[in-house]
């Protein structure tokens, strides 16, 4: 192994956590309250080593740590891998705060905090990954995990079924997957990520189909969505906050980086994105509309926002304006945040009230005022309304598309904006429902702490971020910077 090995220390920390977890939880202590302490640690070691590790990456620095060489498989890392393991640590940390408390009425912890440590290994390890190899691993050990959190609560049948029809769709993703990687493995015969002059051959132009279609599943990319409202819907809420906040997400930057590697230009991608973007957000806006579940809803309203951030994204590389794609995940960043918020405080009240409707919300303001004000946040971001990050974020996505100075950019603006404001048209009744007269009487409920700081936590970063965007923004910018430059060095024939 040779490199910078700061590149694999966060992967590390998480991946010997998971081992730690799991021996004291087989063989000292299953108590909830000790565990969801002990697995903080992990979380916390591995944002001290990406805080090591920030200050030596920018669009032109990128360290690699492993088997280095053509047909090596290791390690890179580059702005937007960064700012993602970011957002998977402090959300998988926050999330294990949460569980200390969620859980309480469960069984299995020995088998749930190894598992979020794991799923957080597997997520950290994809973004940075540098060969098709390695990538696929990783890509697998999130799913895998993904798969049992999501059947967790293996007593109720909705759940079992919500997390098969996972595991069968993401099957199918990662045949696809690994399909994709042999077809360019037999052009190329490499398994590099970043190809020079790949596209020219028929073999990898299969392969990056292959990549589109296995990550596609990943990424809730419509129509290949169909697991993605069951999952989210029925997962335990502390892990829909992972799956909807950062896991689609992951999966959709690798699909991203993979299919430019292997030489897709950076415009023929970008219209790729856009024609997707179109159906996430309209199926996305359509379905959540009717739902009366509310983490469907929400699932939903996930679907659409990989749509936003696809079209963000999508013009930004037909354009070659790094400040667009930057907008892009500045977008992902806020959506992130938002959803994991969304979805924790509706656990929250489900762990009180044991209600999952939208009906059921009735009078939450009046039994746990501070959720339902965190709940607020979350959707008014959501929906647009300043000053929060929700609105932020579509402000600086809406300046580039009008930056990009073609008509597709135009038309996209438009599609985003209407969009949006359909969108309005399930966020605005689900506030109401918060503030509506409960149909019996209801008196304040006393909320855990350690439910309560997560909450505060993520809802007070929203109005941050949308306050104060300027170090994320210009971050975010360098993410796309690399995206650029990466398509620019295989048109070249330089590689990355």
């Amino acid at each position: 192994m040779t490199g910078n090995p700061a590149v694999v220390l966060p992967t590390a920390c998480l991946f010997a956590g998971a081992f730690l977890v799991y021996l004291v939880a087989r063989f000292i202590t299953t108590r909830n309250v000790w565990l969801a302490t002990l697995t903080a640690v992990p979380f916390l070691a591995a944002l001290v080593a990406l805080a090591r590790l920030w200050p030596q990456v920018s669009a032109d620095r990128l360290p690699r740590w492993g088997y280095l060489g053509p047909d090596g498989a290791f390690l890179q890392a580059d702005p937007g891998a960064l700012m993602l393991i970011g957002v998977v640590l402090g959300l998988g940390l926050l999330v294990t705060i949460f569980s200390g408390h969620y859980l309480s009425l469960d069984q299995r912890y020995e088998t749930y905090y190894p598992l979020l440590l794991l799923l957080a290994t597997g997520l950290t390890a994809l973004v940075l990954a540098a060969d098709l190899f390695t990538l696929y691993l990783c890509c697998e050990l999130a799913g895998v995990a993904a798969y049992v959190l999501v059947a967790f609560r293996r007593r109720t049948d909705t759940a079992i079924e919500a997390g098969f029809k996972y595991l069968v769709m993401g099957s199918v993703g990662t045949i696809a997957l690994l399909m994709g990687i042999a077809f360019i493995y037999r052009g190329t015969g490499s398994t590099a990520l970043v190809q020079p002059g790949g596209a020219a051959s028929a073999w990898v132009q299969i392969g990056a189909a292959g990549l589109l279609l296995g990550l596609g599943v990943k990424s809730a990319v419509v129509p290949l969505h169909t697991w993605l409202p069951d999952a989210h819907g029925r997962a335990p809420s502390s892990i829909s906050a992972m799956l909807s906040g950062i896991v689609v997400q992951c999966n959709l930057y690798a699909l991203i980086k993979a299919v430019l590697g292997v030489g897709l230009p950076a415009s023929g991608l970008g219209t790729l994105l856009i024609g997707l973007s179109l159906a996430n957000m309209v199926v996305g806006n359509t379905m959540a509309l009717v739902q009366t579940h509310t983490k469907r809803l929400l699932a939903y309203s996930t679907v659409t926002q990989i749509g936003y951030i696809m079209l963000t994204i999508g013009i930004g590389l037909r354009s070659g304006q790094a400040a667009t794609i930057g907008a892009g995940f500045f977008l992902l960043l806020a959506s992130g945040v938002m959803k994991a918020l969304a979805f924790l405080c509706k656990g929250t009240h489900h762990f009180y009230s044991g209600g999952t409707t939208i009906a059921e919300l009735r009078g939450a303001a009046v039994s746990m005022p501070l959720v339902a004000g965190a709940f607020v946040v979350a959707l008014a971001g959501m929906a647009g309304v300043p000053p929060l990050v929700g609105f932020t974020a579509k402000w600086f996505a809406l300046k580039g598309m009008l930056a990009s100075g073609d008509l597709v950019g135009y038309l996209g603006l438009a599609v985003f904006l209407v969009n949006s404001l359909l969108a309005l048209g399930y966020y605005l009744p689900l506030i109401g429902t918060l503030f509506a007269k409960p149909p019996a009487p209801t008196g304040r409920v006393a909320v855990s702490t350690w439910m309560v700081l997560p909450v505060v936590a993520l809802a007070a970063l929203t109005v941050a971020l949308g306050l104060v965007p300027g170090p994320w923004l210009d971050w975010a910018e360098g993410a796309g910077a690399y995206l650029i430059g990466l398509s620019a060095r295989l048109a070249a024939g330089t590689g990355g």
